[in-house]
């Protein structure tokens, strides 16, 4: 099979099409022809070496996470799945994840994927899935939002997660405050914001009016520190990058009626099935721009610009 390869860690010009054997899956596993992928910052910053516990050390590595396209193949013992049907999901995050989906084929678990909308696209099947799982993982999980009358306020909303977070928030119920720059607060009240913050502001964080039940930082800019007095009483502040300062917070909200959390996310057949109903009712996330995955090289040189606003699609099917 056609595969972009990764083949040592450092610059994204490192990053070169390779012939590999295709993949075969084992018990409880299906194969997958990939249609589409997208960027994040998983791989990013796995090949720049910087999280490599996110990735398996194998070289030439091929990086990729999101995916979606066609069961290709089936391993022994049985599936749920036929030969021919369409699902997406996401690859693990662990180092026990050696093949990615910027690749004609991957091999996914059986019980980690779900069946794709016929009247969705592969792309946005594909863009959805790591970013709407981590906002309502973070909500309902680590932040557990109240059922009803929840408010929310969101960080970093021109990025991938950012973005679908506001969707994932009023999917759920919530009323969102978005914090964010120009553009991308402009993307915030296309998707439904009910207020907006500009995070250059030198107070944003008195003109944050509300108490909120949940302060989601996918932008992992901020600190528990900074909110807890936005916070209600039993309210959370959850950060998606473990650091110093998320120790130090959250040892110092043992003390406090607000608690810190650390975004985690896990691909589940329940939660991609949460998903695909949703992306069925007319769930869309924001997509910034479309490459083929002979052209990943430039689709990282894009993602490392910064300034997106929403999440970068790989082309796969047809794009070698």
């Amino acid at each position: 099979m056609r595969a972009m390869c990764l083949e040592s860690y450092g610059s994204i010009d490192r990053l070169v099409q390779r012939d590999l054997p295709t993949p075969e899956p084992k018990n409880g596993q299906v194969r997958v022809r990939v249609n589409a992928s997208a960027l994040g910052p998983a791989d990013y910053r796995v090949a720049q070496g910087a999280n490599k516990f996110l990735h398996g050390r194998k070289f030439p590595m091929i990086l990729g996470y999101d995916f979606s396209g066609v069961v290709d193949s089936i391993g022994p013992g049985g599936s749920r799945w036929k030969i021919g049907d369409s699902v997406f999901g996401f690859l693990p995050y662990g180092p026990g994840n050696n093949q990615g989906a910027f690749a004609e084929f991957l091999i996914a678990q059986a019980d980690q994927i779900a069946r794709k909308p016929s009247n969705v696209s592969h792309s946005h099947a594909a863009a959805s899935a790591t970013s709407a799982l981590t906002a309502l993982q973070s909500f309902r999980d680590q932040g557990k939002l109240p059922p009803a009358n929840a408010d929310v306020l969101i960080t970093g909303v021109s990025g991938a997660v950012g973005s679908t977070a506001i969707l994932v928030a009023r999917r759920l119920g919530a009323r969102v405050t978005a914090l964010g720059s120009t553009n991308g607060l402009e993307l915030a009240k296309r998707l439904g914001a009910a207020a907006t913050i500009d995070r250059k502001a030198p107070d944003f964080v008195e003109k944050a009016s509300s108490p909120y039940d949940v302060v989601f930082d996918p932008a992992a800019a901020y600190r528990w520190n900074q909110w807890k007095s936005k916070l209600k009483h039993g309210g959370a502040f959850v950060t998606t990058l473990p650091s110093i300062a998320f120790v130090v917070d959250k040892l110092g909200s043992l003390f406090s009626p607000s608690s810190v959390a650390l975004a985690y996310v896990k691909s589940t057949n329940k939660d991609l099935e949460i998903l695909a109903d949703w992306l069925e009712a007319g769930f869309e996330v924001a997509v910034d721009s479309t490459y083929p995955v002979r052209e990943i090289v430039k689709a990282f040189a894009k993602y490392g610009q910064g300034d997106l606003l929403g999440r970068v699609v790989i082309s796969v099917d047809n794009g070698f």
